[in-house]
C-alpha cells in the first residue's frame, strides 16, 4: 500500500461498492485515537475486526487513509480530508435521524387550521393554538378563515388539516367531528332601539322588524335554521352578510336587529346592545373537524390537546 494516498493502479472508485456508516464510525475512532487497540476498545470490537474494516474501507476507496508503523499510526493527507468529510456525513445522518423521529411524533411539521368567524370571536382558535404551542413549540401553525360550510370540503381536498365549523346539517362522509363549544343566542339591537334599555327580549318583541343575518357565501345561515321553528318571527326585510362586522354595522346603523351567538359579546361593537333571548332557541354548537383515518402525528396531537381541554 502506497503512502501517497493516491488512487492505486489508476483504478477509479467502484460506485457499486458502498461505503457504510460503520466504516465511517470505525475510521473516525482510529483517526481520533491514532491507535487501533484503543479504538477497538472504544468501539467494543476486537482489534483484528477493526483492522479488517479499515482495510476494507481503503480498498473500496482505492485510497490510503492511514500510515501504519510498529510505533505509530498517522493520517495521510487524504485521510485528514476524509476525516473532515466523515464528521460532516455522520453529523448529517444524525440530524436526519433526529428530524424524522421528531416529525414522526409530531414535534415538527405544519398544522393548517381553518375556521369561521364565530370560532375566532369565541376564542376557540386562539386558546387552542396557545395550548398546542406550549406542548409543541416547533410546529408551524397556519390559519385560514373560511365559511363553516367550506370546512369539510377543504379538509377532503387536503387544503387544511383541521377546522372549526358551526354545526351544519348532516354528517359529511370522510370527515370526523367533535363538539367543542356551545353558545346561546343573543338579540342585537342599536343603542337607540326601543328595546335597548331592556336586558332581555322575546322574538315577538321584534316581529315585523328588519333582520340582519350572518350567512355563508351560498346563503345558508345557522341563525335562520335556529329561528325557523320559532313562531312569531316575521321580519319585514332580511339583510344577509358574510362578515360579522357588516352584521354589526347593520345593527348599529339601525337598519335591522340581529341574532348572534353569545360569544360575539366580546366584540363590544359601538352602537350595539346585546339582549338575552327569552325564547328557548337551540344553542349554536361549534365542532372541530378532521379527515377520517388521519395519520399525521401533528394533527392527532392537536386533536388530543383540544379533547383534553374541552
Amino acid at each position: 500500500m502506497q503512502s501517497s494516498g493516491v488512487i492505486r493502479d489508476g483504478c477509479p472508485w467502484n460506485k457499486q461498492a458502498a461505503v457504510e456508516l460503520r466504516h465511517l464510525r470505525y475510521f473516525v475512532a482510529v483517526a481520533e485515537e491514532l491507535h487501533f487497540g484503543r479504538a477497538a476498545v472504544r468501539l467494543n470490537i476486537v482489534q483484528p475486526a477493526l483492522t479488517a474494516q479499515i482495510k476494507s474501507l481503503e480498498r473500496i476507496l482505492g485510497v490510503e487513509l492511514l500510515e501504519r508503523s510498529k510505533r505509530k499510526v498517522e493520517l495521510t493527507e487524504p485521510g485528514r480530508e476524509f476525516l473532515r468529510e466523515s464528521y460532516a456525513a455522520l453529523s448529517q445522518v444524525g440530524n436526519a435521524i433526529d428530524t424524522v423521529i421528531e416529525f414522526a411524533r409530531g414535534a415538527t411539521g405544519t398544522l393548517r387550521l381553518g375556521f369561521g368567524a364565530n370560532a375566532a370571536i369565541s376564542g376557540l382558535v386562539s386558546s387552542s393554538v396557545r395550548r398546542f404551542k406550549l406542548n409543541w413549540p416547533r410546529v408551524t401553525v397556519t390559519l385560514k378563515e373560511m365559511p363553516s360550510g367550506e370546512i369539510p370540503e377543504a379538509l377532503l381536498k387536503h387544503e387544511i388539516d383541521v377546522g372549526f365549523a358551526a354545526t351544519v346539517g348532516s354528517d359529511v362522509t370522510g370527515v370526523e367531528s367533535k363538539a367543542v363549544g356551545r353558545w346561546p343566542w343573543l338579540l342585537l339591537v342599536a343603542d337607540n332601539h326601543r328595546l335597548a334599555v331592556a336586558r332581555s327580549a322575546s322574538i315577538a318583541d321584534i316581529s315585523g322588524e328588519s333582520l340582519a343575518v350572518y350567512a355563508e357565501a351560498d346563503g345558508r345561515s345557522n341563525v335562520e335554521g335556529a329561528l325557523s321553528s320559532i313562531p312569531g318571527l316575521s321580519p319585514r326585510h332580511v339583510y344577509k352578510t358574510t362578515h360579522i362586522t357588516s352584521l354589526m354595522a347593520y345593527v348599529s346603523a339601525g337598519l335591522g336587529v340581529a341574532f348572534s351567538p353569545s360569544a360575539v359579546r366580546t366584540l363590544n361593537f359601538p352602537g350595539v346592545v346585546f339582549l338575552d333571548v327569552l325564547d328557548p332557541l337551540p344553542e349554536m354548537e361549534m365542532s372541530l373537524l378532521w379527515r377520517h383515518g388521519v395519520h399525521s402525528a401533528t394533527v392527532l396531537n392537536y386533536i388530543e390537546c383540544l379533547r383534553n381541554e374541552v
